[in-house]
């Protein structure tokens, strides 16, 4: 049994000393999301609160220095998506420290209801965006569920 688990120990660090491991990494157009540390990062940002009122779902969005311009919002089969761009660099600047990377980010959140798209209210006030998403009711079902009784004998 030990053996098996120190096996899979040198499969894995096999992999993290291979070149393709490295270039997959750090290669913008071949990442794959569990190898990358850039795609772990931005599944946790931008940091979100999802909850419902009595007739809407709200999230609420930490986007610090953002403008709506750098935004892009959408939902497809409740699939909230945001995504912006932070440009943190500025050409023609003397930089001393630089800690705050220009990068893209995409967030998607599963909605637990249907919501009326075109009824959504979006506000940005002080680095957080805050969707109202109207939920649409009328289109959750609930599926009856019948039992089969069987006969003792």
């Amino acid at each position: 049994m030990e053996v098996d688990k120190l096996k899979k120990w040198l499969d894995v660090a096999q992999q993290f000393q291979s070149e393709k491991f490295w270039n997959q990494i750090f290669n913008e157009n071949n990442r794959p999301s569990s190898l990358n540390p850039v795609s772990a990062v931005n599944e946790f940002f931008p940091k979100c609160d999802l909850y419902e009122t009595e007739n809407e779902l709200i999230v609420e969005a930490e986007i610090p220095g953002l403008d709506r311009d750098s935004l892009q919002i959408s939902v497809q089969q409740q699939v909230l998506a945001i995504k912006g761009e932070f440009k943190a660099f500025q050409q023609n600047r003397k930089y001393y420290l630089k800690e705050r990377a220009s990068r893209s980010f995409k967030k998607e959140l599963l909605l637990p209801y249907p919501i009326f798209v075109h009824k959504i209210k979006s506000e940005l006030r002080n680095g957080v965006l805050t969707l109202s998403m109207p939920m649409n009711r009328e289109e959750v079902e609930d599926i009856p569920i019948t039992f089969e009784q069987s006969n003792p004998e």
